[in-house]
């Protein structure tokens, strides 16, 4: 790792048993699940009262305070402990959904449905760092890269699943019965985590009570005044947003454009998860990853070559072979990047830096896609691909260029005992 980061806390590893960390690892995907089949839910719900305008308004309704409280969210993880706030998070969200149910099976409205996907927003902007501050307080950070490796192949599966056993639930019972199954998935996910065994953080000294929000800003500071995680979380920040956009508005535009149908664009996002959980599994069977800095600003790099050849690929095989590259190039990012932060910040700082981390990644979606949509309006579908490859470029350049970026090494790190 890079020079060895000072901590106000000592961290105790429990003996874990094998058993709890797989329980663990199965749930969160459980979960997950469960975030797609709702999302479909809400999103068709929407469609049917109201149109595609009314399903765009509800979906922002959640993804923006998801945004706009993550940073806070991180800060009621460092404060309250990252299982604490995750389990809440899972009950709440499990309620929710069986309150959802109700309302849906008495005939849900608009305004009712934006309330749901705000609410179930803020919850999300707790859950997403707590779940990523988890990892470092259960395992060694040498094993670091193989959990999130693992984590992230259940992330694939749970999109790969949630999706069409989301659409299996409201074609047999609708969306109240789609709303019943995940409040299940959330309880599962709950039950996993009560099992789950963490690092004690003992704090050795404090930093005055302050409020939340000075706390937010002391991460904030805390991020932006080190060298690593400022320049990988830019890295990941321009890459996610060049990724989603591309995804989301220039996919679709280029299936239409080639006359590829829907049956097209399905097969360019199967491609991109297969190339994303492709470079998990290698993630999690290699043993030693040098020069992890440079592995990653090469990735960015080699994505923004990706990106760019979208345009002259006319066939769709020679597209899907660039979809399945991109979507390795974000998952060796993704896949390196996490472990390398979560292990060079101090625990009691962990929740506002993993929050910073699903600002970079879940936060920037709403305006990626804007971004990218208004793009490919105005300038082509060329340009929008020239322009996410330019921000994959810039994310490349702020590691390449930073010392400390290109002399991490990822080390077994010294349990406190």
């Amino acid at each position: 790792m890079t020079e060895a980061t000072k901590t106000s806390s000592a961290v105790v590893t429990p003996n874990q048993p094998r058993w709890r960390l797989l329980c663990w690892l199965t749930a969160e995907p459980v979960s997950l699940i469960g975030d797609q089949i709702f999302f479909l839910a809400i999103a068709w719900t929407a469609v049917q009262e109201a149109g595609p305008a009314g399903a765009g308004l509800v979906l922002a309704a959640g993804a923006v305070p998801r945004a706009l409280f993550m940073l806070l969210g991180g800060t009621l993880v460092d404060r309250l402990g990252p299982r604490r706030v995750a389990l809440s998070s899972d009950i709440l969200r499990a309620l929710l959904m069986l309150a959802a149910a109700v309302i849906a099976a008495a005939g849900a409205t608009i305004p009712l449905l934006l309330a749901l996907a705000l609410i179930f927003g803020v919850i999300d902007a707790l859950f997403y760092p707590a779940t990523n501050a988890l990892a470092p307080l259960v395992v060694a950070h040498d094993q670091l890269v193989r959990v999130q490796n693992l984590r992230a192949l259940g992330t694939r599966a749970a999109v790969l699943i949630g999706a069409p056993l989301g659409g299996l639930l409201l074609a047999i019972g609708g969306p109240s019965t789609s709303f019943a199954v995940n409040a299940a998935t959330f309880a599962v996910s709950a039950v996993a985590l009560t099992a789950l065994r963490i690092r004690s953080v003992v704090a050795q000294h404090q930093d005055g009570a302050g409020g939340v929000v000075r706390q937010a800003m002391q991460g904030l500071r805390y991020a932006l005044g080190k060298p690593v995680i400022r320049n990988l979380l830019l890295l990941v920040a321009l890459l996610e947003f060049a990724v989603n956009g591309v995804i989301n508005t220039a996919f679709p535009a280029l299936a239409a454009e080639r006359q590829w149908g829907a049956q097209g664009l399905g097969w360019l996002m199967a491609a991109l998860g297969a190339g994303a959980a492709a470079a998990a599994l290698v993630l999690v069977i290699i043993r030693r990853l040098p020069a992890p800095g440079l592995v990653v600003a090469g990735a960015a790099c080699t994505g923004a070559i990706v990106m760019s050849l979208f345009p002259a690929a006319v066939d769709l095989p020679a597209t899907l072979t660039l979809s399945v590259a991109l979507g390795a190039v974000g998952g060796a990012v993704a896949g390196i990047v996490l472990p390398i932060i979560q292990a060079d910040t101090p625990p009691d700082i962990l929740g506002r830096t993993m929050s910073l981390f699903a600002l970079a990644t879940v936060g920037v979606s709403p305006l990626s896609i804007a971004a990218a949509a208004l793009i490919t309006d105005q300038a082509g579908l060329r340009t929008a691909f020239l322009a996410a490859a330019a921000l994959a470029l810039g994310g490349a350049a702020a590691c390449i260029t930073s010392g400390p970026v290109r002399n991490i090494t990822l080390k077994a790190t010294a349990r406190a005992t």
